[in-house]
């Protein structure tokens, strides 16, 4: 029985070197769903599995005319098909490994970017507070940079809580109406 079918493979085979697409069409679905297991089970991807057992077909009937007729096709199709997972396999790491570089690349330039705005705002804003009234940008530094309570800044400056929440709403008013160009240029 067994010689049977390496003769009928090889008939099949020999019609297949010249370019017989009969034989061709045979021995794909002969072959198909093996071929098809065996790359699912490597790479567990239905999609990919597919792709790659035409592949494997395709490049069969291109090298169609090298076949050793006596000899079996099952290597010679496994073969294939584990070259053509390796090719893949490798591109896709390839592939991830760009992409990964891209996401590094594009975070780094982001938070490069950033900075550079961070700083530039805050330069921005340091020329506008050294604008203010003396007083007004004495009693905004002790609340913005020192952190103390209006109670706190109006008794060390020897003024009421109500002088020191007006100047404090004053420089806001002020350095948000001075940074809202800047502000919206970096935003956009």
């Amino acid at each position: 029985m067994k010689s049977k079918t390496i003769h009928i493979n090889s008939s099949t085979l020999r019609l297949l070197r010249k370019g017989d697409e009969k034989a061709f069409e045979y021995l794909f679905h002969q072959y198909y769903n093996q071929i098809y297991t065996f790359v699912l089970n490597t790479l567990f991807d239905k999609t990919f599995a597919e792709d790659i057992t035409q592949s494997v077909f395709i490049s069969l009937w291109e090298k169609r005319e090298m076949i050793n007729p006596e000899a079996s096709i099952i290597p010679l199709l496994y073969t294939i098909a584990r070259n053509h997972v390796y090719r893949q396999t490798e591109q896709l790491l390839l592939k991830y490994k760009y992409e990964q570089y891209q996401q590094e690349t594009i975070q780094e330039n982001t938070d490069i970017e950033e900075d550079v705005n961070s700083r530039f705002l805050e330069n921005i804003l340091s020329d506008f507070i050294e604008k203010l009234p003396s007083e007004r940008r004495k009693i905004f530094l002790l609340s913005r940079k020192e952190n103390l309570s209006n109670k706190e800044i109006a008794s060390r400056l020897d003024i009421s809580e109500k002088t020191v929440e007006t100047q404090i709403r004053r420089s806001l008013i002020f350095l948000r109406e001075k940074m809202k160009y800047y502000i919206n240029t970096i935003l956009l």
